[in-house]
């Protein structure tokens, strides 16, 4: 088959360029113009042609796309060029600009003049430079023949650069740059854009509202605008001053911690780093206007970035991260399949813990995910030597603790250093245990779990949390308000310095303190936070919703508490400019109620309002927290508050949300095994790992549970988990290992078989034949005087060391064997239906309406197929459709 190697120039000036706009907006442009273009059929000379679009047309037309493969240095742009503008699509696109992130990442660069260099391939010329503004009349003969050869150069370098870059580069991936190309290139979802003005509409009605609480000097004060941070349940990044070496808020424009929050899932977080930054825009209102701007032009293209990261995942691109939109994010439902079809998305289940079984060769615990079964029974089976049938709901507690959950990433952690997100949690941090500083043994990946959220805190369904004096799953404790108050008032009990700053009056922060009723409040709570935040709410117009969701604000506001008898009030937070009231005709559950509009991000009028005796000081209302009230006893001064809703009384609870994230846990933290997070509303006590216990240990953690054994049963206990699991303990101690291979320039493997190779400075040769490298791995000095190994990443354009140690290596290594899984099941999905999208784990897909059934069928087969280097790595998935994306 043929290979034709292609090259446009177009016009472009400073106000109308690639770095003012994106590819999609610059290409679609009335602006846009193609100044003339490059060919070259295989090795052949390259031909350059210049002329009107249609001239242009019939030159291209020459040439046999149809039935040959398009090479291009930056293919979506050049495909997207020969697609939309001349109506031409190739058999296949090959790219060396994905190819290069592949092969060199960080080390070389990807652009074609320093991918030329590097394989000393020639020199890049810079006839474009002189192009700034001209459009294709005002070239002088001259000047367009000396742009001509510019592009022919460039086409020359282009193939060159294949033919050295394609020498053993896996076919399997050359077909996935295709895939990835073709989804830009050829792109078939809509946009919903009057879902998208209304969205996009009450996002600037709710910045406008946030923003009218601050004035410029509290947004401008660091200490002012840090405050505002902690409220939020937001810890303040910190920087070292480079004029004292103190720390201090890194809260400017370079700071890559502060401008992260730009993207923070909560709102309102967004809305104040971006007025502190000076930007005119959040990221979703600009998201939001580029989405609308993509619907006014034609079909959204879907620009992923083909190994974004070392370990080979896809990125987001051309300024709209498709990979971090938030689950009820209108935005994700305004996304929808053409006309005649449905979108599939289909999300494999737990790849990376799987994997990380089948790579320790932890074949019992591979056994396990592959039938579905109870891995606590399992647990308990070989501790109490009994078939699994057999065990009792105690002795699978036994065996559960041994393996117990484990936290999101990004959870804050209190250490003697202040909040930190637990995957950053070093040995030499101590933690607090609620009592006092403890040490502990290290971070623990977890790998990816199901988690639940506690109050914005997300951990697995059987994390342990101290309420009190007994220990309760946190499942438990989302389910019951009254457990939910205890476990908040005994994180909140003895909190030291680190947690807490002084706020305005000299008070403790809002965030981490509480005020304590006089006497009991209501039937179900005992005692009341001042974290406690109001949901101020309105209902919008009926007529403009349309098909969106509802909407939500969050208004923190102070107040006092008034008895007015049998239950008590409090004043209610004024509407928005514009609300219109509307009643109800009947609720028969509150909680129900609430929820329904809280989970989607709904705005709902003000009806429910929260009852609490005076407490000392005020108190935060809380909306939310309705739903787990007995309102009976209300009196008629609350309840005719709005007459003709009655509101019975309740019988639901609100049900916790859950996602699939990477997990982490802390060995050995302290005599007690516990450790202090950091939840929406204030601290919690959480359990620590049972991970590396000695037998001492583990007999205390189960006396914290209440359930005593003597200590050489624990011993016994701790013999078998070691002997039933050895191989998970030692993969981490291997990939220290691996380091030091690379680092030392040998060979050696890694975890099950032959899969993995450590071939020296190059890396880890995965089974797909790429490496996952650690370029410039080092040994360097930490501010504490402790050596540690670094290797280089980049950020931008800053190269950066980033510290690695054998548990990231794992980590690094199980992402990168899930994304070769997905990409080889994403090639199998296309086969027979169209591949639209992939985010991490999962796999978007459109198919016939009448087909969708049995296209969910098929698509779920390819998912739990297992690759030919894993034949024994158990899959799994979970795959949904709808008309959009937001509904699968």
């Amino acid at each position: 088959m043929k290979i034709l190697t292609i090259d446009f120039e177009s016009f472009y000036s400073r106000e109308f360029s690639l770095t003012k706009v994106t590819t999609e907006e610059y290409i679609r442009s009335p602006q846009f113009e193609v100044i003339g273009a490059a060919v070259q059929v295989d090795d052949g000379e390259p031909q350059w042609f210049s002329g009107d679009a249609e001239a242009m047309h019939q030159f291209l037309s020459q040439f046999d796309w149809a039935n040959s493969l398009a090479l291009a240095h930056n293919a979506p742009f050049d495909g997207a060029i020969l697609n939309w503008v001349f109506g031409l699509r190739p058999k296949g696109w090959l790219d060396t600009l994905s190819m290069g992130r592949a092969l060199h990442g960080t080390e070389v660069g990807g652009s074609l003049k320093v991918l030329a260099q590097h394989y000393g391939l020639g020199e890049k010329g810079t006839e474009v430079e002189n192009a700034l503004g001209l459009h294709r009349t005002d070239f002088s003969p001259e000047q367009l023949a000396r742009y001509g050869e510019y592009c022919k150069n460039d086409v020359a370098l282009t193939w060159d650069l294949f033919g050295q870059m394609s020498k053993g580069f896996p076919k399997i991936e050359l077909r996935l740059i295709d895939l990835t190309v073709r989804m830009f290139t050829e792109p078939v979802l809509q946009l919903d854009k009057g879902m998208l003005d209304l969205h996009l509409e009450l996002e600037r009605m709710r910045k406008t509202e946030i923003l009218s609480n601050f004035d410029k000097d509290t947004l401008m004060s660091n200490p002012k605008f840090a405050d505002l941070l902690r409220d939020l349940n937001v810890v303040p990044p910190m920087k070292k001053s480079p004029t004292n070496g103190k720390q201090t808020y890194a809260f400017s424009k370079t700071d890559e911690a502060f401008k992260a929050l730009l993207e923070h899932e909560n709102a309102n977080v967004q809305v104040l780093v971006a007025a502190r930054l000076g930007t005119k825009s959040t990221i979703e209102e600009t998201r939001t206007e580029r989405f609308i701007g993509i619907a006014s032009r034609g079909p959204m293209p879907v620009p992923l970035r083909y190994y974004a990261a070392h370990t080979g995942r896809w990125g987001g691109d051309d300024k709209i991260n498709l990979q971090n939109l938030q689950r009820t994010s209108p935005l994700k439902k305004s996304i929808e399949a053409p006309d005649g079809y449905m979108m599939i998305d289909s999300d494999s289940s737990q790849i990376e813990a799987r994997t990380l079984a089948w790579l320790a060769e932890q074949n019992d615990l591979v056994d396990a995910f592959d039938r579905g079964e109870d891995v606590y029974k399992i647990m308990a089976s070989a501790i109490y030597g009994k078939d699994v049938l057999q065990i009792t709901k105690d002795e699978r507690f036994v065996g559960k603790t041994t393996i117990l959950g484990c936290i999101g990433a990004g959870s804050m952690v209190l250490c003697g250093s202040g909040w930190k997100p637990i995957e950053q949690v070093t040995s030499e941090d101590k933690l607090w245990d609620g009592e006092e500083w403890v040490c502990h043994q290290g971070l623990v990946p977890k790998g990816e779990k199901e988690t639940l959220s506690l109050l914005g805190l997300w951990l697995t369904p059987d994390h342990k949390v101290l309420c009190g004096t007994q220990w309760l799953e946190a499942q438990s404790v989302v389910a019951d308000a009254n457990t939910l108050c205890q476990a908040l008032g005994t994180g909140a009990e003895n909190l030291p310095l680190q947690a807490i700053s002084p706020g305005k009056d000299g008070g403790y922060a809002h965030s981490l303190s509480n005020a304590i009723a006089d006497y009991q409040s209501t039937p179900l709570t005992i005692k009341t936070l001042r974290t406690l935040k109001v949901q101020d709410a309105i209902f919008a117009l009926k007529n403009r919703l349309q098909k969106l969701a509802s909407y939500i604000g969050v208004t923190p506001r102070y107040c006092l508490t008034t008895n007015i008898g049998n239950a008590y009030s409090i004043g209610c937070p004024p509407r928005l400019v514009g609300a219109t009231l509307q009643l109800t005709e009947h609720i028969c559950t509150t909680g129900g109620a609430v929820y329904q509009y809280t989970s989607n991000g709904g705005r709902t009028e003000p009806r429910f309002f929260s009852m609490h005796k005076r407490l000392r000081g005020g108190m935060f209302q809380v909306l939310k927290w309705i739903g787990l009230m007995l309102t009976e006893i209300m009196s008629p001064t609350t309840s005719n508050l709005y007459p003709g809703a009655p509101t019975l009384k309740t019988n639901e609870k609100l049900q916790p949300l859950s996602r699939k994230l990477q997990t982490y846990d802390l060995a050995y933290a302290g005599p007690k095994n516990r450790y202090t997070v950091l939840t929406a509303q204030g601290p919690m006590i959480v359990h620590n790992c049972g991970y590396g216990m000695g037998a001492a240990k583990f007999q205390a953690q189960l006396k914290n549970f209440n359930v005593g054994i003597e200590l050489d049963e624990a011993k016994r206990i701790i013999d078998t988990y070691r002997a039933t699991y050895p191989k998970i303990v030692e993969l981490w101690k291997s990939a220290a290992s691996a380091l030091k291979a690379i680092l030392q320039n040998q060979q050696t493997t890694l975890g099950r078989g032959d899969v993995l190779k450590i071939e020296g400075s190059g890396g880890v040769l995965l089974p797909n034949g790429l490496y996952l490298r650690y370029p410039n791995l080092r040994k360097l000095q930490d501010d504490d005087g402790e050596i540690e190994l670094v290797y280089d990443t980049k950020k931008g354009k800053a190269v950066i060391p980033t510290r690695i140690y054998g548990g990231k290596v794992i980590e690094n290594v199980c992402q990168a064997l899930a994304r070769i899984v997905i990409g080889e099941q994403m090639l199998m999905v296309a086969k027979k239906y169209r591949v639209v999208m992939t985010v991490h784990d999962a796999i978007a897909c459109i198919v016939p309406t009448e087909q969708v059934e049995t296209a969910k069928e098929y698509v779920e087969m390819c998912m739990r197929t297992r690759p030919d280097w894993g034949m024994e790595l158990p899959l799994n998935c979970e795959a949904g459709y709808g008309s959009n994306y937001g509904a699968c």
